[in-house]
């Protein structure tokens, strides 16, 4: 059997399901494709941020803007050192390039 997902939340914490698969799987094989931080080092962590300021509280599932609070929620891929500093693309004043990718030009 094949599963494709995220492990963590924001939080560091395994998700219920994902640790459950991580306890019965036989072997984890990480994809070719890795995500990358702003910093171009690999991602292993995932940041919701609110307003561009990394979070570490709050409830495991939040999608977009909800009522609970009027900033703007959002999620970043970090590596292991800005996760841990708490620095954000908007912290550390980069800018991303918006642009996508030139596939199939």
């Amino acid at each position: 059997m094949y599963c494709f997902g995220i492990l963590t939340d924001f939080r560091t914490e395994l998700f219920p399901a994902s640790k459950r698969l991580v306890e019965l799987s036989d072997r984890i094989e990480t994809l070719q494709v890795r995500p990358r931080c702003w910093c171009g080092e690999r991602a292993t962590h995932n940041a919701r941020t609110l307003n561009g300021v990394m979070v570490v509280t709050g409830t495991q599932v939040v999608v977009g803007d909800t009522q609970e609070s009027a900033a703007a929620v959002a999620y970043q891929t970090l590596c292991r050192r800005h996760h841990r500093r708490k620095m954000t693309a908007q912290i550390a004043e980069v800018t991303l390039n918006p642009e996508p990718l030139p596939f199939g030009e």
